[in-house]
């Protein structure tokens, strides 16, 4: 009878042992399961909703520059993310081609040559600023492009689509001028711009 006691008492203090180890071994790695959240959650909810072209600079085209293109796709990613903080429009997947180009073909896709434009967002062929522009240094051109990314965006978004063609064209043109403007005071510039709408759009007739 002892011994069977003994035996009994062996066993329960051998799963006792057992029992504390395996709870030892939880407690410490429940410890570090915060932090393996924080390492693999967000690492997998980036690469799932983040645009590549954000990390991926060769998914972003632009044409018509003279030198490497490279710092000025760093600034078309930079002032992307600016247009849509400014505007809280979604990030598109994929960014517009971009091209700089001479007044004529700016005024092509702006208004099929019949205007006069610094620069354009045609929904098929992307954004054209004038040449002579210089968004590396000048505020203002900055500002220009930013105006037109904010055009992208509104496309991308849907914005305003429900209206009729001019009124659309009329909202779309206040929010992206708002917005430049926005940006102008951000990087501390005096310079503001004015929405230049035509008579025709302005009274409804377009």
């Amino acid at each position: 009878m002892s011994m069977i006691v003994n035996n009994a008492l062996g066993h329960f203090v051998m799963c006792s042992a057992v029992w504390c180890q395996l709870i030892s071994v939880l407690r410490k790695y429940k410890s570090l399961l915060p932090l393996v959240s924080l390492i693999a959650v967000p690492s997998v909810a980036q690469s799932e909703s983040q645009p590549a072209w954000i990390t991926d600079l060769s998914q972003v085209v632009i044409t018509g520059v003279e030198g490497d293109s490279f710092i000025y796709r760093e600034l078309m990613r930079d002032l992307t993310l600016e247009a849509a903080a400014i505007t809280g429009l979604a990030l598109p997947m994929r960014l517009p081609p971009v091209i700089l180009a001479d007044q004529d073909t700016v005024a092509r896709y702006a208004c099929q040559g019949k205007c006069k434009a610094l620069g354009a967002f045609h929904p098929t062929y992307g954004i054209a600023i004038v040449r002579d522009l210089d968004p590396l240094k000048n505020d203002l051109a900055r500002s220009i492009l930013l105006h037109e990314l904010v055009h992208f965006l509104q496309h991308e978004n849907k914005l305003f689509a429900g209206a009729n063609d001019c009124i659309r064209w009329f909202k779309r043109e206040a929010h992206a001028y708002a917005a430049q403007n926005k940006f102008l005071r951000k990087v501390q510039s005096t310079t503001r711009v004015a929405n230049s709408l035509t008579p025709s759009c302005r009274m409804g007739r377009g």
